[in-house]
């Protein structure tokens, strides 16, 4: 399934639905398809989707350090993964744009 993000502050976003409801659990919202944030809601929901993509960062970092060079020779062969925190990018400038200009944020 598709999920689509819209506020009139900028263009529309579409994600697969498993990061848009993992995006939406960090931004403190349910997993409800469709929804929106009032225009006044959306500086709380950025902070706290940047907060949870700080902890998730630092929590990927812990990882890697533990595991070490021995990581490093077999992430070459595997298949590269997109993580969180750049699928979240659109999603936070979005954000930013529609606190800036006082917009609302839909999706569906």
């Amino acid at each position: 399934m598709i999920v689509t993000f819209k506020t009139k502050a900028s263009g529309d976003l579409i994600y697969f639905k498993e990061a848009a409801v993992q995006l939406l659990q960090l931004m403190g919202r349910d997993d409800k398809i469709p929804s929106a944030l009032y225009a006044e809601d959306v500086s709380a929901a950025l902070a706290k989707l940047q907060q949870g993509l700080a902890a998730i960062a630092d929590k990927d970092r812990a990882k890697a350090e533990q595991a070490g060079n021995e990581r490093a020779d077999s992430e070459q062969d595997s298949k590269a993964q997109i993580s969180l925190n750049t699928r979240a990018l659109p999603l936070l400038e979005m954000l930013q744009k529609a606190q800036k200009k006082q917009c609302p944020v839909s999706w569906e």
